[in-house]
């Protein structure tokens, strides 16, 4: 359950969601950890190294993509996903691609919770609104 305090800190999209009690976060999702480096595929074309920013780091929810199959439903279609190493990354995009790169930084508690799957090495962060994503760099 997202705490009075926190549930004011997330993007519209997602309080709505909570206000309806359609949105619950999943049981193992962490509020205050860590900061985790991590790896994030993001859209550029092969000669863009343009500055990493917030747009990188929209969620589906965030971007109004409705593909085929998506659940909106699920938590996680309001969260963006990271990996906790490159080469997990790479095979989930199928890298090497032109029109990806791949972005390092740190996942931290002030921008938003996250779910950390130590297994599979992935983690879904759900970042509060008007934070700006920094310290990620193109690899």
């Amino acid at each position: 359950m997202v705490e009075d305090s926190n549930y004011l800190k997330f993007p519209s999209i997602i309080k709505e969601k909570i206000c309806n009690g359609e949105f619950v976060f999943p049981d193992n999702t962490v509020f205050a950890y860590q900061p985790i480096l991590a790896y994030r595929g993001i859209q550029r074309k092969a000669n863009d190294f343009t500055e990493v920013s917030r747009k990188d780091f929209m969620s589906y929810a965030e971007m109004k993509v409705r593909r085929r199959g998506v659940n909106t439903a699920d938590p996680h279609y309001y969260g963006v996903s990271l990996f906790l190493n490159k080469e997990s990354v790479e095979n989930a995009l199928k890298f090497p691609r032109t029109d990806k790169k791949i972005a390092v930084g740190k996942v931290c508690s002030e921008a938003g919770p996250a779910e950390i799957n130590e297994y599979t090495g992935h983690i879904c962060w759900w970042l509060y609104d008007n934070i700006e994503i920094e310290g990620f760099l193109i690899v």
